[in-house]
């Protein structure tokens, strides 16, 4: 797992790894990467719990990165990748290594199991592999308004019936998805060493949707688990962070789709995202925003780099 900006939230999920592992027969080492250069994070974590590795970054790194470290690194058949604002509840790493260690269940991949609320709710997580025009509607700014996103949820079921295509479904059934969110997720290294590993193009990203396509493109799977859950605090650890973090989360959506749509598609789309951002920098302005033109800025930044040539291999 990687340290974010609340060391409670931290300690808390390596406590409940300790607790779930205790109970396991599975033999399993614990790796913590301190992404906060400097805090004396990993003495601390060291002093307090036995038996785990850490990885000092001598500077901040992403998601992906971060996480690409130790899979690169990594001899075990399963790897876990946690969010630090997870708490893994009783049975959970278990049963998910038990169906992936089933016959049938070989060309698994990549298992999710049900994210919960800090209150038991559920915390929907499933979805489909994105496309243009849904993404352009969810940096519109439509989503925003309550009547839209009423109208959308209504939609939904209907225009992707197909369970774990949206997120909207009761997430009480094990079955192959496009892909989930990564807070918690046990990876087979054997896929992993397969396609190769998650690209690093952002500090919080979509770099796990793209993984998730190019190991379905090679014949493996990626499965919600509907018989574990864990609680997942839901981005605490990057909530306090800076605005330059929201454009972050554009950059892995467009290698995605510079990756798997046609070159004039994906200009198209860049012109309609620079188009919308535009319009919300202007919006800005009229209302004095200085934060919001700010990141409207900043979302152009991004994908006017994302426009550019891609750079030949050194």
């Amino acid at each position: 797992m990687v340290s974010g900006s609340r060391e409670e939230l931290l300690v808390e999920c390596i406590a409940s790894v300790y607790r779930v592992m205790d109970e396991s027969p599975y033999t399993w080492t614990m790796t913590i990467t301190c992404n906060t250069p400097g805090s004396g994070l990993s003495e601390r974590l060291r002093a307090r719990f036995q038996h785990i590795r850490t990885i000092d970054n001598v500077v901040s790194r992403g998601f992906a990165a971060n996480h690409n470290t130790v899979l690169a690194s990594s001899t075990a058949r399963f790897v876990w990748l946690l969010n630090d604002d997870v708490v893994m509840l009783p049975g959970s790493v278990d049963r998910i290594t038990e169906f992936m260690d089933a016959p049938e269940n070989r060309r698994v991949a990549v298992v999710s199991p049900r994210l919960l609320n800090p209150d038991g709710s559920l915390q929907p997580s499933t979805y489909s592999f994105p496309t243009m025009p849904q993404t352009l509607l969810a940096f519109s700014g439509l989503r925003e308004h309550a009547v839209t996103d009423r109208v959308l949820r209504l939609a939904a079921p209907v225009l992707r019936s197909r369970k774990g295509s949206s997120r909207f479904w009761a997430h009480d059934k094990t079955l192959e998805v496009d892909t989930f969110r990564g807070a918690c997720v046990a990876v087979r290294m054997a896929a992993a060493r397969d396609v190769g590993l998650m690209v690093e193009v952002a500090l919080v990203g979509a770099e796990e949707v793209e993984w998730h396509r190019r190991l379905h493109e090679h014949g493996w799977k990626a499965v919600f688990f509907a018989d574990a859950s864990v609680i997942h605090h839901g981005s605490q650890t990057v909530a306090d962070g800076t605005r330059d973090l929201y454009p972050e989360y554009l950059k892995g959506l467009l290698y995605y789709f510079r990756v798997h749509r046609p070159a004039v598609s994906f200009a198209v789309f860049c012109r309609s995202l620079l188009a919308i951002f535009a319009a919300r920098a202007a919006s800005a302005r009229v209302r004095r925003d200085q934060s919001a033109l700010y990141v409207a800025r900043r979302y152009v930044e991004v994908i006017r780099e994302s426009m550019k040539p891609p750079r030949e291999p050194v």
